[in-house]
């Protein structure tokens, strides 16, 4: 059953994100106030290998106040397809040179307040860095086989929710691991 919206109201709104407060009525007729709705750009999260290992990152998370080993992402402009964005975004993380990009998924990251997608992308990277990274976020680079991401999933060193839900897509769609 849907929800109807009856009112809308924009708490915060800059380049990086839109809060409303909205008041619904819901399927069953109850009425809700009140409730936030998080609005930012979609994104991409990049799968990729060089010479049969995972591409990943290590980077800190102001949300939590740690640090998360996790896959290259990053926000898309307006109107960016996801593998270009991917590319893109890959490069400027990591500094390796990616080819053969493909889209393998849009996922919703958190649906119940949260508007944004996440556009899974699987890339070739080249056999080493050929720049430098130019993120400043990110702090290191990390080469995993996928036996040993797969570990440090199931030890909770790789929990981010994002990095785990597409590791083990790209694993059983692409039949990695």
């Amino acid at each position: 059953m849907s929800w109807k919206l009856l009112n809308s109201r924009t708490l915060i709104e800059d380049q990086w994100i839109t809060v409303r407060s909205n008041d619904y009525i819901t399927g069953d007729g109850r009425q809700i106030d009140g409730y936030y709705l998080v609005e930012r750009s979609n994104f991409v999260i990049v799968a990729a290998e060089s010479r049969g290992k995972l591409v990943m990152i290590r980077e800190y998370r102001a949300g939590t106040g740690r640090q998360y080993l996790s896959l290259p992402s990053g926000h898309m402009e307006p109107g960016e397809d996801p593998v270009a964005a991917g590319l893109r975004e890959f490069r400027e993380e990591t500094g390796f040179a990616g080819s053969n990009g493909r889209l393998l998924a849009v996922l919703d990251p958190q649906p119940a307040y949260l508007r944004s997608f996440g556009h899974v992308v699987a890339i070739d990277a080249s056999d080493r860095p050929v720049d430098r990274a130019t993120d400043g976020e990110v702090d290191a680079v990390v080469l995993l086989d996928w036996e040993a991401a797969i570990e440090k999933i199931r030890t909770g060193e790789i929990r981010d929710m994002q990095a785990v839900a597409t590791l083990y897509l790209v694993r059983d769609l692409l039949g990695k691991g």
